[in-house]
């Protein structure tokens, strides 16, 4: 089931019957789907053993990794969760494959990267071929509900494939409101139902607009421009999402305020981290309050860049450390083999949470799968283990305003910034620009801000990285463009890439 469903879609006829026959063969669909899956399955699993009945993997839209704990923007932004980490395991390097919302969690909840599950752009579904993580916790006796709260998340998506109750709200749904749908549903279960809870929130999303007794404790005193919010009303989207005095465009790309506003922008965002937290420790709070402990995975969708290279208020456009880094942690319930606390400092992605999940939770795989999971399972080092290893890797989504980006050239699938992640190196890739100016290296663990380029022809570790990165990409990727027409010459250059 649904929810959010509009008006229209309510309505007797006309439309409104159209949508509600869609929304009667998308039911379908995902029924003939649910018992296809079935079909291939292993039958006869074990029992699930009751340390492993109750899981809630948790997604925070927006979230850098760098603003979990106590960041540089005043109090601790996430008490609840430093308290839940410090009984889990934490992974230092996590990586987003695509810095945008409905691209990243179909990879969180398939195990794929973008170019294997279809969802290259916000607005793509999931292909038909791919299974998520949750169609396998219900195909293992699990309950699955889903509660996600924000506007691109619709069950057409694809994302509530698996899930009995898929409860979709747009951002206007507010982490306090969020929270209580999710109680709700998980109250109207038997308590002795085994439950796979999946609960998105939106809030550190721009618009910026945090409750005001945290307003006054992130920032106490400021009187200047934005003082309560920055943005559009809760739940606004677009260029609605953005001050009426201060368009989008400007906002990101030319942003002219003086650094003492952008700095309490920083602390607005800072705020919004704060209030979802809270919001979190009261889902924990009441999920556990009638029940045994719960294993949780807590990570977030994206980062959110907040001025780094010019760049302010947004993600998805480069591949820049504050949009793709993310928190990842796995703090499994009282009792589970794999409840026990530790730091990792190996590179790992959104991808490799659904194999973990999997072997964690011993869940059903089936044996004809026409596409490889690329994400790999994390538990070898949640057992203390090392990983061997390996690299991992992220690519920009598209850009809406491709006049502003900086050293782009090419504005489809194949010009698409990437990036790739091994040891303390990082080499992005921009296709098709010039020799010079084609790829950048960074030594993150002397420069985590990415602000000095190493890249030389030499450089000893440029051409492993260079491999280990065209390996990654897919020739349909890398094909040649035609030629570019008068429209796309008078783009290149405006940015200053043709004369």
């Amino acid at each position: 089931m649904e929810y959010g469903t509009s008006r229209e879609a309510r309505a007797p006829g006309g439309a409104g019957g159209r949508a509600r026959l869609g929304l009667l063969l998308l039911a379908l669909a995902a029924v003939v789907a649910a018992a296809t899956l079935s079909t291939r399955l292993e039958p006869g699993a074990p029992e699930i053993p009751e340390t492993q009945k109750r899981v809630l993997l948790l997604t925070v839209d927006t979230l850098r990794a760098d603003h979990v704990s106590t960041a540089p923007h005043g109090p601790s932004q996430t008490p609840f969760l430093d308290g839940l980490f410090a009984r889990g395991q934490v992974f230092e390097r996590a990586v987003t494959p695509i810095p945008r919302t409905t691209q990243a969690l179909a990879s969180l909840l398939t195990g794929a990267y973008p170019h294997t599950t279809g969802v290259r752009g916000l607005t793509d579904t999931l292909a038909p071929e791919i299974v998520s993580v949750a169609e396998l916790f219900r195909a293992r006796g699990y309950r699955t509900i889903a509660v996600v709260s924000n506007h691109v998340l619709r069950r057409k998506r694809g994302l509530g494939r698996g899930f009995e109750i898929y409860d979709y709200a747009g951002d206007a749904r507010r982490a306090e409101a969020t929270t209580r749908a999710a109680l709700a549903h998980v109250d109207r279960l038997d308590p002795r139902d085994p439950v796979f809870l999946w609960v998105h929130y939106i809030d550190p999303h721009i618009p910026y607009a945090p409750r005001p007794d945290l307003v006054s404790l992130f920032d106490p005193g400021y009187e200047g421009p934005y003082r309560d919010r920055f943005g559009g009303e809760p739940g606004a989207t677009g260029p609605l999402a953005f001050p009426a005095d201060l368009p989008k465009r400007i906002a990101i790309y030319r942003n002219p305020l003086p650094e003492s506003v952008n700095d309490h922008i920083r602390k607005l965002y800072a705020a919004e981290v704060r209030g979802t937290d809270d919001s979190i420790a009261e889902l924990v709070g009441g999920l556990e309050r009638d029940r045994d402990p719960w294993s949780v995975v807590f990570t977030a969708d994206h980062g959110e860049s907040l001025g780094e290279h010019d760049y302010y208020w947004e993600h998805g456009d480069y591949v820049f450390e504050g949009t793709v880094r993310v928190p990842l942690a796995f703090a499994m319930a009282e009792g589970h083999p794999l409840s026990t606390p530790g730091h990792h400092e190996d590179w790992v992605s959104l991808v490799d949470v659904a194999p973990t999940l999997i072997e964690a939770f011993d869940l059903p795989m089936p044996d004809d799968l026409s596409y490889e999971l690329e994400g790999r399972s994390l538990v070898p080092a949640l057992r203390g283990e090392p990983l061997p290893p390996r690299a991992v890797f992220a690519e920009s989504d598209q850009s809406y305003h491709p006049e502003e980006i900086v050293g782009r050239v090419r504005f489809d699938i194949s010009g698409r910034f990437r990036a790739v992640y091994r040891d303390h190196w990082k080499l992005i890739w921009t296709p098709f620009q010039t020799p010079e100016r084609e790829f950048a290296l960074y030594d993150l663990a002397a420069d985590p801000g990415e602000t000095e380029n190493l890249w030389r022809p030499d450089h000893p570790e440029l051409a492993s990285l260079r491999e280990a990165l065209m390996g990654w990409v897919r020739p349909s990727d890398k094909a040649q463009p035609a030629a570019p027409d008068a429209r796309d010459v008078e783009l290149l250059r405006s940015l200053g890439y043709v004369e």
